[in-house]
């Protein structure tokens, strides 16, 4: 069987008008139909939380039965109920997807970009016939209907719709962002080669190439290759503020050259540059000038940010539009022009509970870009400077969600701490003083390098801090790396100094160290066991309800998944959240 599609110049003004109203419709099919899958995610929220809901009511409930009540204690899991056999879909999606190293991203993202790829394929060649440029222009203004979507989906602020009813961060539709990106660009790469083959059978290559929207039409697909390459994770490791300007610029530009490529696809231009202005405006709104102080906690790397919160503007104090909550983000930096916002590409997470602390503080590492300039600015004092601040961003339920499981077990790596470290302090206020029980079944495990990236976390208040420590177990990575160093014969001599120094340094901390009510000290040397971690957490009882919160390197969200996965698959309910950094 033969290629079906042929060329057809030669046709009526009736057949062109046709042509041109069903070219109208399907680009119409493929933006509404969105609408369908985001109603089953709204509807799936809301029976989920129904289920939940009752759920956690029966559970409450005293059982009557020796066999239920082994049922709460055992460790043992029923995958009859439908219940967990969505449990185990869910997990199964959110895995990742690599293929010979390559990370392509979730395996229910990389599901749903195929169904929604081959949906989009389907109206690219429904009520085609055999016409080729039909087919051609088919590719062309079904890409151009998902961009509206595709913008839609790169929205920071709060108040996307998107966020709302997926109730989702900006962090997590990211990753759908890429995807359909990709999609929309191989849409495009369909349309402008089916477009070249018809230029070059017919001998038009080098005439349309001398006509305007014909160059806008490569420009864009330039420009969409160049955003797609510089988004792989190669370069974004490289520099992550080249990926990040560059995507900005194109994306703005992109807007105008496929304006004028051609008349017919400008619904979507017009419904793309309003969530582009909406985007900018409420980023915009979200930013504010503060006082604030910084300074360079000793022996770690890391830079604090301190800003005060006023009473003139309620609990927020930075944002009059919302208020601050733990673990949310912002983006900090020094004041400049309104056009540099735009350029800001990392965010700092609150590492303080403003409502009791009555301060955002923010702890980031110190490396180039803007941190670096941040620190540098320090110019030897600790004066109050102002800083520019955006946000606040990211999900604001989490605190709320946690009280809704028994266990609650955190995972932090490094500055990962900045995220878990209020969310913990969070929970624990809020099951005291009355819910003690309660507050012997959250874990804080917590991995750094030394002793010292931890004292920013530790409150001053005394009776604070024996509540903060209490659950909280710190590991010490690079004293693990030293206690190797110690049994090197073949160490050098500035080895033996450095390790002298450092050595001295471990002796102050010692002097130092914080233990808990029950007197043990709550540092231990070495790497975390994260298997035996999750089994102690696992073996209470197989339905309690565990929440798992982590945020740290890739590797320790990828280690505590792998722990974890077999007793979601024996039917334990785990709620699983993984702010992990890396690519």
């Amino acid at each position: 069987m033969g290629w079906p599609y042929r060329f057809i110049f030669d046709i009526s003004d009736n057949q062109k008008s046709h042509m041109r109203r069903t070219l109208d419709w399907y680009g119409f099919v493929a933006q509404t139909s969105v609408l369908l899958p985001l109603l089953a995610i709204q509807l799936f929220h809301i029976v989920k939380g129904l289920s939940d809901r009752r759920q956690r009511d029966a559970f409450l409930t005293v059982p009557s039965s020796p066999r239920l009540k082994h049922g709460q204690t055992g460790l043992g899991g029923s995958l009859r109920t439908p219940q967990h056999r969505l449990r185990i879909f869910m997990w199964w999606a959110s895995e990742d997807l690599d293929i010979v190293g390559v990370h392509f991203g979730s395996k229910g993202g990389i599901s749903a970009v195929t169904a929604w790829g081959a949906w989009l394929l389907l109206l690219c060649f429904l009520e085609t016939g055999d016409n080729y440029l039909h087919l051609t222009k088919r590719f062309g203004i079904v890409a151009a209907s998902q961009l509206p979507f595709h913008y839609l989906l790169s929205l920071k602020s709060p108040y996307s719709p998107i966020q709302m009813i997926t109730q989702s961060s900006h962090e997590t539709l990211n990753a759908s962002h890429q995807l359909l990106g990709r999609l929309i660009t191989w849409l495009l790469y369909s349309h402008a080669v089916l477009y070249l083959n018809l230029y070059v059978m017919n001998g038009l290559l080098i005439t349309k190439l001398k006509q305007a929207y014909v160059l806008c039409g490569v420009a864009g697909i330039i420009a969409f290759t160049v955003v797609g390459t510089t988004a792989l994770a190669p370069v974004r490791r490289w520099s992550y503020r080249v990926f990040y300007v560059v995507h900005v610029v194109l994306a703005t530009a992109l807007l105008p050259v496929l304006f004028f490529h051609v008349s017919h696809i400008r619904v979507y231009m017009y419904e793309t540059a309003v969530i582009y202005c909406a985007n900018v405006g409420l980023r915009y709104f979200f930013t504010t000038n503060r006082p604030a102080l910084l300074r360079l906690i000793p022996d770690t790397g890391l830079l604090e940010i301190s800003v005060p919160l006023t009473t003139t503007t309620a609990a927020s104090g930075v944002s009059r539009a919302a208020v601050w909550q733990p673990s949310q983000h912002a983006y900090v930096s020094l004041p400049g022009h309104a056009v540099s916002r735009t350029f800001r590409s990392n965010p700092y997470t609150v590492a303080s509970v403003p409502s009791v602390e009555k301060q955002l503080r923010f702890v980031a590492r110190t490396l180039d870009g803007n941190t670096a300039k941040l620190a540098a600015s320090l110019g030897g004092d600790e004066k109050p400077r102002d800083v520019t601040i955006e946000g606040p961003y990211g999900v604001t339920t989490h605190a709320n969600q946690l009280l809704g499981y028994d266990r609650v077990l955190f995972f932090a790596g490094g500055v990962g701490g900045t995220f878990i470290v209020p969310l913990y302090r969070q929970l624990l206020s809020d099951l005291s003083p009355g819910k003690s029980r309660r507050r012997d079944k959250v874990s804080f495990v917590w991995a750094v390098r030394s002793k010292s990236e931890t004292q920013w976390a530790i409150p001053e208040s005394a009776a604070e801090r024996d509540v903060f420590t209490d659950r909280l177990k710190v590991f010490l990575t690079r004293d693990e790396a030293l206690a190797g160093s110690r049994i090197d014969e073949r160490q050098n001599e500035d080895e033996e100094a450095i390790e002298l120094q450092e050595r001295k340094q471990l002796l102050s901390e010692a002097e130092l160290s914080i233990t808990n009510h029950a007197g043990h000290d709550m540092y231990e040397r070495g790497r975390p066991n994260v298997e035996r971690i999750v089994e102690q957490c696992m073996m209470q009882g197989s339905n309690e309800r565990v929440a798992v919160v982590v945020c740290g390197p890739k590797s320790l969200s990828r280690s505590l998944r792998a722990a974890i996965k077999p007793y979601v698959w024996r039917g334990r309910d785990v709620w699983f959240w993984d702010e992990s950094f890396g690519y």
